[in-house]
């Protein structure tokens, strides 16, 4: 922290580097938790260098984030050409030829004291030959197409819905983009090319960008991606490989032409090298191929994926390289990830 801050103790200014989904959601969630009267936000973000910007599925929680910053859920879908999520379908994972879902929300009802789960038991004992599915309403709708909001209060399944999205994350981030500038957030546009380090403690400083702007923060999060810009480069946070548990480390993706209805669910195929996934959109489909490299090539992957798609593709396949794991340390001298 800069002096001034470690002698009234309040956080006076918060540097985000990074935009993309991961940038714009801290910029937008500090924004609405902290405001910006007191607390000045910057965010720094080059059109040069882009965002990845394939990450379309999500889980629950996404609610949970949306509520918190207040957002209108039905403008969000709008904005974002989302689409609601029930669950997740994987598909030849145990063989080839079986298929799982996963629903959100839950399974069956408790019945008094009696919990769902030993009334089931005690169904299969008996005889019952319904597949757990049949229980679920997450489910049943999906396999169905069909989708609504829970409906509050009742003693009705209608009411144990839940549910996620997909949606455009470029969309996304430009929609909360326009959240947090509304609420103070300022946005910077530049690459950083310097990283200043205080020299008593070597806590970050300041950063400076390729037109000689400097910008000096009490608080610094790192949202720079596979990158990582200050932890890892600047401050040198060792990372901590995970290959040899997940040796996936490549992926490719294309978006596709909508072909039929509107499913509302994600797909997860399995793949000889890995898995595929297929994230339905208002305006198209999104595709993918995660997989281990020491085992496929990348052509043979995008092979794979264009030959596994369900309408023509909207673009050139792009493919994009990453290690699996984590850094040691999640705050470092004044930094986030």
């Amino acid at each position: 922290m800069s002096s001034d801050s470690r002698d009234t103790g309040r956080l006076k200014s918060i540097a985000i580097v990074g935009g993309g989904t991961a940038g714009w959601m801290a910029a937008a969630a500090l924004a609405r938790v902290l405001g910006t009267r007191a607390t000045q936000i910057v965010l720094i973000e080059s059109e040069e260098i882009g965002i990845v910007g394939v990450g379309e599925a999500t889980i629950p929680p996404i609610q949970l984030f949306n509520a918190l910053l207040g957002i209108d859920e039905n403008e969000f879908v709008r904005a974002t050409m989302g689409t609601f999520k029930l669950g997740i379908e994987f598909i030849d994972w145990l063989r080839p030829g079986h298929s799982y879902f996963h629903p959100f929300g839950v399974y069956g009802h408790d019945i008094g004291p009696v919990p769902f789960e030993g009334l089931w038991h005690r169904l299969r004992q008996t005889g019952d030959s319904y597949p757990l599915d049949a229980y679920s309403i997450c489910a049943s709708a999906a396999r169905a197409g069909r989708f609504m909001r829970p409906q509050a209060g009742g003693n009705t399944p209608l009411s144990y819905i839940g549910y996620a999205y997909h949606f455009d994350a470029a969309l996304y981030a430009r929609f909360l983009r326009t959240y947090a500038e509304r609420a103070g957030v300022v946005r910077r546009e530049g690459k950083i090319v310097d990283v200043s380090l205080r020299g008593e403690d070597g806590f970050i400083e300041a950063v400076t960008l390729s037109d000689g702007g400097r910008i000096a923060a009490d608080l610094f999060i790192d949202c720079s991606g596979f990158r990582s810009l200050l932890l890892g480069t600047a401050l040198g946070t060792p990372f901590e490989d995970w290959g040899q548990w997940l040796p996936n480390d490549r992926a490719v993706a294309v978006p596709s032409d909508k072909v039929g209805a509107i499913t509302p669910y994600t797909r997860c195929t399995a793949r000889g090298a890995g898995w595929q996934w297929r994230i339905p959109l208002q305006h198209r489909i999104g595709n993918g191929y995660v997989y281990a490299s020491h085992q496929l090539s990348d052509d043979q992957a995008t092979a794979t994926l264009l030959a596994n798609i369900d309408g023509p593709a909207l673009s050139e396949p792009r493919v994009l390289r990453f290690r699996a794991g984590r850094r040691s340390a999640s705050w470092v001298k004044t930094a986030l990830p």
